[in-house]
């Protein structure tokens, strides 16, 4: 079987995808990332081949971008600068493989497994009839007005009836999302030979009639009866080929004292990384922690450093959080779901401060079981910042949820059990 994986956005929505990918190439399908240009080298790394999208400079051009991780304007800007100029590759990248890979009888064994926003897999889907799958990340993904419903930041409170619900999403639509999505669908849509769709951008078009895959548990999630038809998959859990040791100095800081705080701020987080990153310190010192701080923000040289750091702090690119987060005693991070899903599986406490996109959705799941502890953003933060620092720190995080499964499948088994269950799905019509 041939697979084309398109994914877009930052290394925390590379890896599951990456995850799945590396998985389908080892069982000996024939796969093929299609990503942003500054991940080569690490999809290449686990020997699967790469086809970039947009350049380097495109990837810092959004990165760096004011607006990144606003609540309301950082979709915009994906949109904008990583979307919209993917369309026609990744249209014209499926349509050639399907193509490539028709038989005698006018079949393909080409599938597409896409992120819903890389949407010229969506588009070339309308075009021919190659099978696409759609891959959710997280469960803010899929538009519900189930509880948890978040608008940017803001959580839709309790109680509020469904049919007010789903008027919030049409105003969304019609006041925001709809005049931001369609010059570009329309000059799209312009240049080859389908009907145009109607009704609901982001809420109906953008999900594929094949269905899809959830790369989270329905432990996590349960489904919604407003999803499309989707397969419950399970977290990925991405860790690098050769990745499985820490670094010799990181560890003789483990070994030298109780059981640090661990804060990720993000693989890209800008002014909002660098708050949480400062915040996070300066609650440790006031409750007399130790802190492994990862990530780039961290290795900043005017990030939060004092003359007590080599005893308090021990700051580094990075460290694989399989073998990290064991020795932790809370993890603080911003709410991406890789690290929601690594703080689940090491039954760590967490403590998260959301920046943007599904970051408050995941955030609130998180603290719903009882796994930690969810810091909105607003006036009072850094006060709730430390008080739950504190309780967490103190063994007073509640029922961190184990989880168990009563099989001896691994995550991805049970990922590429749905993915095969979507297949047959597929192979019934």
């Amino acid at each position: 079987m041939k697979y084309l994986v398109v994914t877009l956005g930052s290394a925390g929505d590379l890896h599951p995808f990456l995850a799945l990918a590396r998985s389908l190439a080892r069982r000996g399908d024939d796969v093929e990332v299609m990503s942003n240009a500054p991940y080569e080298d690490a999809v290449r790394a686990e020997g699967l081949s790469f086809t970039p999208l947009g350049t380097m400079r495109d990837h810092e051009r959004t990165a760096t971008h004011p607006d990144l991780w606003h609540p309301i304007r950082g979709f915009g800007v994906l949109w904008r600068h990583l979307a919209v100029p993917a369309i026609e590759p990744v249209r014209a990248r499926a349509m050639a493989l399907h193509a490539a890979t028709r038989g005698a009888d006018g079949k393909s064994t080409l599938r597409v497994l896409a992120s819903p926003l890389a949407v010229g897999a969506r588009i070339a889907r309308m075009q021919a009839p190659l099978p696409l799958c759609s891959v959710y990340t997280a469960p803010s993904n899929l538009r519900s007005v189930a509880d948890p419903m978040f608008l940017g930041s803001w959580q839709v409170p309790r109680g509020v009836p469904s049919e007010l619900r789903r008027a919030l999403w049409w105003g969304l639509d019609r006041w925001k999302l709809e005049p931001m999505a369609q010059p570009a669908l329309q000059a799209a849509f312009a240049t080859i030979d389908v009907p145009r769709p109607e009704g609901s951008t982001f809420g109906q078009w953008i999900h594929s009639p094949d269905g899809g895959l959830t790369l989270f548990p329905d432990w996590f999630c349960e489904p919604h009866a407003d999803w499309p038809h989707v397969e419950m998959g399970d977290f990925p859990l991405f860790q690098a080929s050769g990745d499985q040791a820490l670094d010799p100095a990181l560890s003789a800081f483990l070994d030298a004292g109780p059981r640090p705080v661990v804060v990720f701020p993000g693989s890209v987080s800008g002014d909002h990384g660098r708050m949480l990153l400062r915040q996070t310190l300066t609650a440790c010192r006031a409750l007399a922690l130790r802190v492994v701080a990862l990530g780039p923000t961290a290795l900043a040289p005017e990030e939060g450093r004092t003359p007590e750091d080599p005893d308090f702090v021990h700051r580094c690119a990075h460290a694989p959080l399989s073998v990290l987060l064991p020795r932790a005693s809370v993890f603080v991070h911003h709410g991406g779901i890789g690290s929601c899903a690594q703080g689940l599986r090491h039954r760590v406490p967490q403590l998260i401060r959301p920046f943007a996109y599904d970051q408050f959705d995941n955030a609130a799941r998180i603290e719903h079981d009882g796994a930690g502890r969810f810091i909105p953003p607003g006036a009072h933060a850094r006060a709730g910042l430390l008080a739950a620092l504190e309780e967490l720190s103190g063994g007073g995080a509640g029922a961190i949820p184990a989880r168990a499964q009563n099989d001896m499948r691994t995550e991805m088994d049970r990922i590429l059990d749905a993915l095969g269950r979507w297949e047959r799905r597929l192979g019934s019509r």
